[in-house]
């Protein structure tokens, strides 16, 4: 454990070293998500005489918005942070010389993706902090349950971002989970829409298929439960048992995807190729 530690630590100091050379960048995405959240302040005040008090976590638009745009970030940063790293490790010719070093797959996965959490977690909580300091958004329940729900969603997540990372070692681009994980995150888990609606416009059937089989659905609406509506673990443990299973499952299955890539990028010499 401690050779883990220090081995995730020297990741993290490389990363951290690289984005202080950009200091502009840092800047500049703060500036961002500050303009974002003044947009949704906005937009939520248009929304204010419409009907959506029949959503139950959508009553202020604005808090259903921020909390979404805080966990998509971080969600996103999930299934896209490792094939990131290795992409970018590719193009910069030092992939092999990493996976020659008596390093396991455990190890890569955790180090290469180490800096994307801290820098994800910073960035997700000023959408919150934001929200609460200019706007008078009033958060409920405990942050500490939410976060344990949102590491949770992540890990199941990056699971898929281990797969995509597995694809991009083999074939280096044209990566599917990306595309398939990035629309349906946005797209069907309520992030910018009440999932209800989604049941309303392709039925209760499929609107509830697509939700259920999505496990960032689960997550968010635990989350926004707990910071929204005040619930309470008792009042959220259907959705941790759901994001257990798709974890129990494919934690072992994506880690062993990896390590076969891995040995056939190794294999056929392509570890230096992008």
């Amino acid at each position: 454990m401690i050779t883990l530690l220090r081995r995730i630590r020297a990741f993290v100091i490389r990363d951290f070293q690289l984005a202080l050379s950009y200091r502009a960048e840092f800047f500049i995405r703060v500036v961002w998500i500050l303009g974002v959240t003044t947009t949704f302040y906005f937009i939520s005040r248009i929304f204010a005489g419409f009907p959506l008090a029949q959503y139950e976590q959508w009553r202020n638009p604005l808090t259903a918005w921020l909390t979404g745009m805080a966990m998509l970030n971080y969600f996103l940063v999930g299934f896209s942070s490792l094939a990131n790293a290795i992409r970018q490790e590719q193009m910069q010719g030092t992939l092999e010389s990493i996976l020659v070093t008596p390093i396991n797959v455990p190890t890569v996965i955790l180090s290469s993706s180490a800096w994307a959490y801290v820098e994800a977690t910073f960035y997700s909580s000023l959408y919150l902090f934001f929200g609460w300091f200019f706007f008078n958004v009033e958060y409920k329940g405990s942050f500490l349950l939410a976060m344990m729900f949102m590491t949770l969603t992540t890990m199941v997540l990056a699971c898929f971002g281990i797969l995509s990372a597995s694809f991009t070692m083999v074939f280096k681009r044209g990566d599917p989970f990306a595309i398939v994980l990035g629309a349906g995150t946005a797209l069907f888990s309520g992030v910018f829409y009440p999932k209800e609606m989604l049941q309303e416009t392709l039925g209760e059937f499929g609107g509830k298929a697509i939700s259920y089989i999505n496990p960032s659905t689960h997550g968010l609406d635990a989350i926004r439960g707990i910071l929204i509506q005040g619930k309470n673990f008792k009042e959220v443990e259907n959705q941790l048992f759901i994001l257990l299973t798709f974890l129990i499952f494919l934690l072992p299955f994506s880690v062993w995807i990896f390590g076969r890539a891995i040995r056939k990028a190794k294999r056929e010499g392509s570890l230096v190729q992008y």
